[in-house]
């Protein structure tokens, strides 16, 4: 944990904690539920998908008429805050959700560490609390979120971090390698240096090893690099078949120009990419470049399901971004919790849990949504690859069934 998060979890605790969050069915017919997401600062990117997505399923659940528990209908109510790619806002913002307006879940934030610092307010609580954060593998087990322990109320809608590591570095090089032409041998790994970057680096250098990877480094960079010409004049002193920008978009599409002005590699990857971006930006490279979608792609799918959740999606008003597909992470699971709050016939949260802990549902993402015991779920990853001509071609990719050594 690093030491601002501990900084942070400790300012959580200091705040006082909150009494636990009365019944959302105490509140007339109405059910409130938070978002708590970047939708200013830094990671906008990716934060304001979430809103986006919740908010699209909170409406269809609505018109659809709402959530039925017994003899009873509510309609969801949702409450948005905006925690400006700022922690201590981020811990604010959940305070004020579940002490004052007393939601009965809440979804967010994508920003990792801050998904930690956030949990210290609503476990205790027992506020439902569901994040696409694979860092919660730190704290998530069967132990941890067993009845009356301290992550019971807490739920991972995103793949553990050495499946979807391995199913993207799987797929990245399967696409690549006929596109270059020879067997793609030696990756450099090219990362935001924060906490998320080192966490999520130190598993997919694992699944391009467990793929035949020789990874000879791994080059960090500041998180705020425009000129990133030092780092890629480094790793192209390594004679790479591939770099592989991983982790940030945003930076990534700044970096990938300068690379291909210096002729690092002769191909790359693009992590968190759409290839609807790439076209919309009117990208090209003379080289193959693969990108991969968190975790199925908006501008190019082999998924006709994606597909029209994306046509839903942006005609609610959604912008193209990134890493809109990160939306997914929290769409699908709108639905799994009142799917849930209506098997259980009620919003208590000890129910709640217990029902989606046994619920199975079909979702964008996959056929067979459902969470293991220790709150996290598995589904495929889709990963891109457009040629030096333009075509691009897309594959799900399945993840692996256990870690790489």
């Amino acid at each position: 944990m690093t030491n601002l998060l501990k900084r942070c979890a400790l300012a959580a605790l200091c705040l006082g904690m909150p009494l636990a969050a009365a019944s959302a069915q105490d509140s007339g017919n109405v059910i409130k539920i938070g978002v708590v997401a970047a939708e200013s600062g830094a990671f906008v990117s990716a934060g304001h998908t979430l809103p986006a997505g919740v908010s699209l399923a909170v409406d269809e659940i609505n018109k659809a008429g709402g959530v039925k528990l017994g003899d009873k209908t509510y309609t969801l109510q949702l409450l948005k805050r905006d925690d400006r790619t700022d922690i201590a806002t981020a811990i604010a913002a959940t305070q004020e959700l579940v002490r004052d307006e007393k939601v009965a879940a809440i979804f967010g934030s994508e920003t990792h560490d801050f998904t930690l610092a956030m949990a210290k307010i609503t476990q205790p609580a027992k506020v439902i609390h569901i994040a696409g954060n694979s860092t919660l593998a730190k704290i998530l087990n069967s132990q941890s979120v067993a009845p009356g322990s301290e992550d019971h109320y807490l739920f991972q809608s995103e793949p553990q971090e050495f499946q979807r590591s391995g199913s993207t570095a799987r797929g990245v090089l399967n696409l690549l390698t006929p596109l270059v032409g020879h067997p793609l041998k030696k990756s450099v790994v090219i990362v935001g240096n924060d906490a998320t970057g080192q966490f999520l680096t130190s598993y997919y250098v694992k699944a391009l090893k467990a793929e035949g990877q020789e990874v000879p480094d791994i080059i960090f960079y500041p998180p705020d690099t425009t000129d990133f010409s030092p780092f890629l004049t480094r790793a192209k002193s390594l004679n790479p078949d591939v770099v592989h920008f991983w982790y940030n978009g945003d930076s990534t599409l700044t970096a990938l120009p300068q690379a291909l002005e210096l002729g690092v590699a002769p191909s790359y990857f693009l992590f968190g990419v759409d290839p609807g971006i790439w076209k919309q930006r009117g990208l090209s490279a003379d080289v193959p470049v693969a990108m991969s979608c968190v975790p199925l792609c908006w501008g190019e799918s082999s998924s006709s399901k994606a597909k029209d959740y994306f046509q839903r999606y942006f005609a609610a008003g959604a912008p193209k971004g990134v890493t809109s597909s990160v939306s997914l992470l929290y769409y699908d699971y709108v639905h799994f919790l009142v799917d849930a709050w209506e098997k259980a016939g009620t919003t208590d949260p000890d129910k709640t849990v217990a029902a989606m802990e046994s619920l199975h549902y079909k979702g964008v993402v996959s056929d067979d949504l459902s969470f293991n015991p220790s709150h996290q779920v598995t589904h495929a990853t889709e990963v891109c690859a457009a040629a030096p001509n333009g075509d691009f071609k897309c594959s799900m990719q399945q993840p692996p069934a256990d870690a790489p050594q």
